[in-house]
C-alpha cells in the first residue's frame, strides 16, 4: 500500500486557472461565514470549484463557456439562497419612513 504525501493538495503541479482562484476564495469566504456543515452547502461549494475548474479549462481550449457559466450563476444564486441576506434600511431612511423626518 502506497502511502501519500501530505504536502500535495489537489492542486499540486497543475496552474490554477482565474476562475478557479476565485471560486477558491468565493468558497473560503463563504465557509468562514457559514461554518456550519451542511451538506448541501458543501454540494453546492464543490460543485462551484468543479465548474470553475472546468470554466478555466474550456477557457485554454479556446471552447465557449456559456452552459457553464449558467450553471455557476445558478449555483451562486443558490448559495445565496441557504442563508439570505437580512436588508437593513439606515437611519436616515428609517427616520423618514418613521416620520421623524421630513
Amino acid at each position: 500500500m502506497q502511502t501519500t504525501f501530505d504536502v500535495f493538495d489537489d492542486d499540486t503541479g497543475r496552474p490554477i486557472g482565474a476562475m478557479e482562484q476565485t471560486a477558491r476564495s468565493i468558497i473560503n469566504d463563504y465557509r468562514e461565514k457559514h461554518p456550519d456543515d451542511n451538506p448541501i452547502q458543501a454540494g453546492l461549494l464543490q460543485a462551484l470549484l468543479s465548474l470553475a475548474q472546468n470554466i478555466d479549462r474550456q477557457n485554454e481550449k479556446g471552447r465557449e463557456i456559456s452552459r457553464n457559466m449558467a450553471q455557476w450563476l445558478a449555483t451562486l444564486d443558490k448559495l445565496a439562497e441557504l442563508y439570505p441576506e437580512v436588508q437593513q434600511a439606515d437611519d436616515d431612511v428609517e427616520a423618514v419612513w418613521n416620520g421623524l423626518k421630513d
